[in-house]
């Protein structure tokens, strides 16, 4: 049986993740945690005080995530537990997903603030550095089975563990699975449109071809029959955008060291202007 560990920051969101959680854990027949962590940071500093305050939000937080608790169906509730930690959320995090040996930490779009801040210094940042498993991010509603993904690969380790957890979780979809191919020197270099033609022909075709052996060799028969493969020229920021506006997912899958290409999504300005309008949940892996 596989474990997911939802993370509820108790913001008016909450129920979404808890939602969310619930719909992966029924299905996958899974089991469920819902924690929250009361950040340590967040007390004062006085010692007899801060034992009141610490207190006080444990007590209030525990009544809350309770009442989210109630919400799950009982046959889930039977095999799914609710906690409130204390200390650094992204360290405490970690910490209970290393112990529960969580398959999954689900957390939701309030927990970035604004989401383009997500690769600096974020709780979620920082969870992907401390973390081992695949992170979910849910920002989507109403909560229904994933039957169409988009899953971005540059051929690196990442993108395939993410593009592999992406099937487990969404085990009855269909997958859009896309390489953006950015040609160096492109801005810099004249081209007759015949030969600029030619060249991006060319190179989509090798890249077609190295996808259809990355599947291959990654991916066991049955799963690839439910994958499609996509090459796009241009900036990769704008080209999966418009994939994105155009195919509208679900869930869009994402590795977070990349190889080529799609790396420099992950960092700097590409992540935060095209993390920042995402219209869709966002599962990443390292």
């Amino acid at each position: 049986m596989k474990t997911l560990l939802a993370a509820i920051d108790l913001e008016p969101g909450s129920s979404l993740v808890v939602k969310r959680a619930a719909e992966l854990a029924v299905r996958l027949a899974a089991k469920l945690h819902l924690v929250h962590v009361v950040d340590d940071s967040l007390t004062l500093y006085e010692p007899m005080v801060e034992i009141s305050v610490r207190h006080r939000l444990t007590q209030a937080a525990e009544t809350a995530l309770d009442a989210l608790f109630n919400l799950l169906p009982e046959d889930l509730q039977a095999r799914s537990s609710c906690e409130v930690l204390l200390g650094k959320p992204h360290q405490a995090l970690a910490k209970y997903s290393s112990w529960s040996q969580a398959d999954l930490l689900i957390v939701g779009r309030h927990h970035i603030e604004p989401l383009r801040d997500l690769f600096v210094g974020t709780t979620v940042e920082r969870l992907l550095r401390h973390c081992d498993i695949p992170l979910l991010m849910v920002s989507t509603d109403p909560v229904e089975p994933y039957l169409q993904v988009m899953a971005a690969t540059d051929f690196s380790r990442s993108s395939h563990h993410a593009l592999q957890a992406g099937l487990w979780l969404a085990p009855d979809a269909t997958f859009q699975l896309v390489h953006v191919c950015d040609p160096p020197f492109m801005s810099f270099v004249r081209y007759e449109q015949e030969d600029l033609d030619q060249l991006l022909a060319e190179k989509k075709t090798r890249l077609t071809q190295e996808i259809t052996r990355e599947m291959t060799y990654f991916l066991a028969d049955d799963d690839q029959s439910r994958i499609q493969s996509q090459v796009l020229t241009g900036n990769a920021q704008h080209q999966l955008t418009e994939a994105c506006e155009l195919q509208r997912p679900q869930l869009l899958v994402l590795g977070t060291h990349g190889r080529q290409g799609l790396s420099r999504l992950l960092v700097g300005s590409v992540a935060n202007a095209f993390l920042s309008t995402l219209p869709c949940d966002v599962l990443v892996a390292r």
